[in-house]
């Protein structure tokens, strides 16, 4: 396997404190390469999402380290992390997140703005991108008006705006009939494949083994093999 681009050692996170501390995660060592689907399983409340979480810089562990192309970025402060954040990391979160009021085309372009791309490049782009989803003609829809696999499209259009090299998906098929869910899927590996991402998916979903080059498991918070 390649260098990681992405590594978590020994990371946990509690919340609370005495009697009522609850562990969601406890000592998860997680590696990430480019080219690579990485699926994370398991049932409701193990601690998928939190240990998601913790890989894209947005939730800080109690214990262990990140590492981001070799980087430390435990002592990182809110500034830093936000930049690495845009730099290194697309998400496509389970509900969407889209903005109601923007047009598929105008919730990409926000997110080519937020990284730095030029006005004259923005439209252009994600156009582009959209046009990679197989979205082309719905580019001008409101996220009201889109089915919940263009929705889900536009989410990844999005994630892969600014090109960033590691794709991080929360339950991407909870909200999908089977048939567009294993599209979205063979979406997200063709895009690891054919243009060098780093894709990690977390998922209680078994069809998503389909299309993952390695599987681990979690259950209450813990890794096992």
């Amino acid at each position: 396997m390649d260098k990681p681009i992405l590594e978590t050692r020994a990371v946990s996170k509690t919340y609370g404190e005495g009697a009522g501390k609850v562990a969601a995660l406890e000592s998860a060592s997680v590696t990430l390469a480019q080219d690579e689907v990485l699926l994370i399983m398991g049932p409701s409340g193990s601690g998928k999402t939190t240990l998601l979480s913790i890989m894209g810089c947005i939730l800080r562990p109690t214990d262990g380290e990140v590492l981001v192309h070799g980087r430390d970025i435990s002592a990182c402060d809110e500034s830093e992390l936000a930049n690495i954040r845009r730099r290194y990391f697309g998400f496509v979160f389970q509900a969407f997140n889209l903005f109601r009021s923007l047009t598929a085309q105008e919730n990409v372009e926000v997110v080519l703005r937020m990284k730095g791309r030029s006005t004259q490049k923005v439209h252009a782009e994600a156009a582009d991108l959209l046009a990679r989803v197989g979205l082309a003609r719905r580019a001008h829809a409101y996220p009201r008006d889109l089915s919940g696999g263009e929705k889900q499209r536009t989410a990844i259009a999005r994630a892969l705006a600014g090109d960033p090299p590691i794709i991080l998906a929360d339950e991407p098929t909870a909200n999908l009939d089977s048939k567009t869910g294993r599209d979205i899927l063979q979406l997200l590996r063709g895009h690891a494949q054919e243009l060098h991402k780093a894709v990690a998916i977390v998922s209680h979903d078994p069809k998503v083994e389909e299309v993952a080059h390695r599987v681990i498991h979690l259950e209450d918070g813990r890794l096992r093999s």
